[in-house]
């Protein structure tokens, strides 16, 4: 009895584990860009997709921090033209040929 005991409790709580683990969300996707190179300048944090990044953020990126998950940059609005993917990480100048260019990003997880 004590051994079936144990083992109904033991099946209990890998079930409860396991439904837990399928409720939680998703890798959450966070990124910081930057005006100016070396994370300088004004700054916008966000975890949301933008298929735009406004008027203001138009061709004005020059550093990134991936805080988590993978993300694309595209060349232009509604996620079209080249495109820059980055993972986890800082980086602290996106180089010449992509600086001052991007117009969107959304993360890919």
């Amino acid at each position: 009895m004590i051994a079936f005991r144990n083992f109904f409790v033991t099946m209990t709580c890998a079930l409860f584990l396991c439904v837990a683990a399928a409720r939680a969300p998703a890798l959450a996707c966070e990124v910081i860009v930057y005006w100016d190179a070396n994370f300088a300048g004004q700054s916008l944090h966000t975890d949301a997709d933008l298929s735009y990044v406004g008027d203001h953020w138009n061709d004005q990126i020059s550093s990134i921090r991936v805080i988590s998950g993978f993300w694309e940059f595209y060349w232009d609005a509604g996620y079209r033209g080249e495109v820059l993917r980055l993972g986890p990480g800082q980086y602290p100048f996106v180089g010449n040929h992509w600086n001052d260019q991007i117009s969107s990003f959304r993360c890919s997880r």
